[in-house]
């Protein structure tokens, strides 16, 4: 492909891993996430409205802002890329921030809802946070423009799971056409009250144990999170330093958002979706060395992907790579922790086996690379599936080679 996207550079910021070579030891080492209760008691939890309370995977809070770490973000990314500071300027970069964006939690609504006269508005900390400037979808767009030099200011992308895997798919898409030499990613993804209402609502925490395509697992292990990735055209300043390099081919479709908890309607989709990638990827079943779907422990979505993964495969096993049991589910960014995590496969010609909570569905159990040594591969391909219910579906063909090769 003349104008093949590469991923020339990535970071994070994660409650399970700081950076990515962190990520990667930790999943060695079959650690899980700490977590914490969002609610100070069960009793406030059922005070608020909810079934219990619920376990999340917070970031260490610091005095660092959110600006401050995704600009810490988006400069460790272009150094791994060996780019210039002033890389991201320039008519032929786009920048996409990807998540939720800066919301005021819902709780503070209730505070003023229950307290609104002048002596609370003075002296209640919570509804100081209404102030406009924490609801500002705009600020982190502007001030990036504003520092990084930007000739078009970053498309704010505040959707549901496959927001940065949209992101990504439109910069491939791009840089395919020859429109742009460099995009990037950024995902921002804090977690509110109300995300976990409405998750709640969508019946994501309905167990207490979380397994992706687990037997007893119907919730998510919510998580927050911050990402960032480079991609590039290939040939842009002739390619991304080193010896091996990876490339990104990209594939979508929208269903309807109505039909998001119909597990056939979604399996049915979702293989035409693969099957169609990997068509346009020119990769066979026998040439993946794995595949890493969406797998965040809910029964509807994780259901419907064991179904199209069967449909795919038929009597082949292809390794399943699913962590989000371990490391939670950064929601609008996990897109972007999954293509690191491909990425690493790919170049060190490893898979690495999750550590399980629950026993694996019995559609899928043979492929799920659950609780056993490493596996150690030499393909240069890994599928990569993402679901949102939006209705949207992904699916990104990840491939490695060196230079000299044709892309």
């Amino acid at each position: 492909m003349k104008n093949a996207a590469l991923i020339s550079g990535y970071s994070l910021a994660l409650p399970y891993a700081r950076h990515p070579a962190q990520l990667i030891d930790n999943l060695h080492q079959g650690i899980r996430v700490n977590t914490t209760p969002w609610f100070a008691s069960e009793e406030e939890a059922i005070k608020c409205g909810f079934k219990r309370n619920v376990n999340v995977a917070r970031l260490n809070t610091t005095k660092e802002s959110d600006l401050d770490l995704i600009c810490c973000l988006i400069e460790e990314a272009i150094a791994q890329a060996a780019l210039p500071p002033a890389a991201l300027a320039g008519e032929s970069v786009r920048v996409y921030l990807t998540g939720l964006g800066p919301r005021v939690d819902a709780m503070d609504y209730k505070s003023f809802y229950d307290k609104n006269d002048i002596e609370d508005v003075a002296l209640s900390e919570s509804i100081k946070n209404l102030h406009v400037r924490n609801m500002s979808q705009d600020y982190l767009a502007f001030k990036l423009a504003e520092k990084y030099h930007l000739t078009n200011i970053p498309a704010a992308m505040h959707c549901t799971s496959n927001s940065a895997l949209t992101a990504i798919h439109l910069g491939c898409q791009a840089i395919e056409r020859g429109g742009l030499n460099l995009v990037c990613v950024i995902n921002c993804s804090k977690i509110n009250t109300q995300d976990i209402w409405f998750l709640e609502n969508q019946l994501m925490l309905a167990s207490r144990v979380v397994q992706p395509f687990g037997k007893n697992s119907q919730a998510v292990l919510f998580a927050e999170g911050f990402s960032v990735i480079l991609l590039e055209r290939q040939g842009y300043r002739g390619g991304p330093k080193g010896k091996r390099h990876v490339k990104l081919q990209s594939n979508y479709t929208q269903t309807s958002a109505g039909r998001s908890h119909d597990p056939t309607w979604l399996s049915t989709n979702l293989v035409k979706v693969m099957r169609s990638v990997m068509s346009e990827a020119a990769v066979t079943l026998d040439q993946l060395c794995a595949i890493i779907p969406h797998g965040n422990g809910s029964s509807t979505s994780d259901k419907s992907e064991a179904q199209a993964i069967s449909m795919l495969v038929g009597d082949q096993t292809i390794p399943i790579l699913a962590y989000k049991g371990m490391m939670g589910y950064t929601a609008t960014g996990s897109g972007i922790v999954d293509l690191i995590i491909g990425a690493e496969a790919l170049r060190k010609g490893e898979l690495i086996p999750a550590v399980a909570n629950d026993e694996i569905s019995d559609e899928i159990s043979q492929h799920l690379l659950v609780d056993q040594p490493i596996v150690s591969h030499q393909k240069k391909y890994l599928l990569k599936t993402g679901l949102g219910v939006d209705g949207s579906i992904i699916g990104i063909v990840i491939s490695l080679f060196a230079n000299g090769e044709a892309a």
